[in-house]
Order: structure tokens, then C-alpha cells, then sequence
């Protein structure tokens, strides 16, 4: 176990292995580190609800109840989003809430992967790769993802833009 102080200063991936190791003071340290983002991003996609807290607190305690499954390959906060959004997209189903957002969400197919081959990746650096993971299976903004990759948001719009290409580059190669 990491001293107190110490667990401020590491990354959330050396968190989730702490927290992983049976040290839950890690798991406080990320709620605290990501309550207000995730709350946010809840809070959007839910404007009109009062149950924002209650999806909210599922999400975190999905996360504990999760936390063996975590790989610490992966960036922690790309799989926070991800399991925001399913117990967003699991409460709107449960409630039968009706708003076009959450239509078009739910229909969605959420994993690039439905249309892509892990070939059309192969040229794709690892920045890329996670941007596009944040963009399109977290349904993170720009700002957001940001804050994630810890860039501009001038600088995430560049890295995907010039992802989106390579992969639309990989898809005609793939037709002929």
C-alpha cells in the first residue's frame, strides 16, 4: 500500500492496480479525482431528471463491483465512461425514458469495431486509438476528452480529424 501521500500523485491506472491490491483508500482518491466530470456528463445527457444521482452512484458502485475486470492497458477513465454510459443507457430502458438523445444513443451501435476490422487500426498510434475510443464508445465532447488525454481541445480535434482520415483511408483501400 502507497503511502497517503503518494496516492495523489499517481496516474489512475497505478490507482485502479492499488485498488485492485485491496487498498481502497486508491478507489477514494478517483471518485474524487472524477466525480465531478462523470456528474457532469450524466447531468447532460440526463437535463430533465432527478435520478442524475441515482445513475451517478450506480456507475461508481459498478466500478468497485467491476474493479478485477479492469486492465490497467486500457485508460481508467476511458472505462469509467464507458460504464457511465451503460448504466445511463440501462436507466433510460428501465425508466422507458423517451427523448431523441437517448434513442439515438441506444440505437447506435457503440463499438467502432461493428463496422471496422482491426486491420483499418493497424495505422492508427495509440493517441489516436484512444481519442476515437473516448469519441465514439465513451460519447465524450471534446472538452472532456481534453481533460482525459490531458491535451487541448484545439489538439483533440487535430488528433481526430487526422485518425477519422486514416481510418476513411483504410475503408476505401478495403473496397477495391
Amino acid at each position: 500500500m502507497a503511502p497517503p501521500e503518494i496516492m495523489q500523485e499517481l496516474d489512475d491506472q497505478e490507482l485502479m492496480i492499488q485498488y485492485q491490491n485491496g487498498d481502497h483508500r486508491a478507489f477514494e482518491v478517483l471518485y474524487k479525482r472524477h466525480e465531478a466530470k462523470v456528474y457532469s456528463y450524466l447531468k447532460k445527457r440526463l437535463p430533465h431528471s432527478d435520478n442524475v444521482e441515482e445513475v451517478f452512484q450506480n456507475a461508481f458502485l459498478k466500478v468497485h463491483k467491476s474493479r478485477h475486470n479492469y486492465n490497467p492497458k486500457f485508460l481508467f477513465v476511458q472505462w469509467l465512461y464507458v460504464i457511465a454510459r451503460s448504466e445511463l443507457l440501462d436507466f433510460c430502458k428501465k425508466k422507458k425514458v423517451v427523448h431523441i438523445e437517448y434513442i439515438e444513443m441506444a440505437s447506435e451501435d457503440t463499438s467502432v469495431d461493428g463496422e471496422l476490422e482491426l486491420k483499418d487500426y493497424k495505422n492508427l498510434s495509440e493517441k489516436e486509438k484512444e481519442l476515437l475510443s473516448l469519441k465514439f464508445i465513451s460519447d465524450l465532447d471534446y472538452s472532456e476528452i481534453s481533460e482525459a488525454l490531458n491535451i487541448s481541445q484545439s489538439n483533440a480535434r487535430k488528433i481526430f480529424s487526422r485518425a477519422l482520415k486514416k481510418v476513411k483511408e483504410a475503408l476505401i483501400k478495403g473496397e477495391s
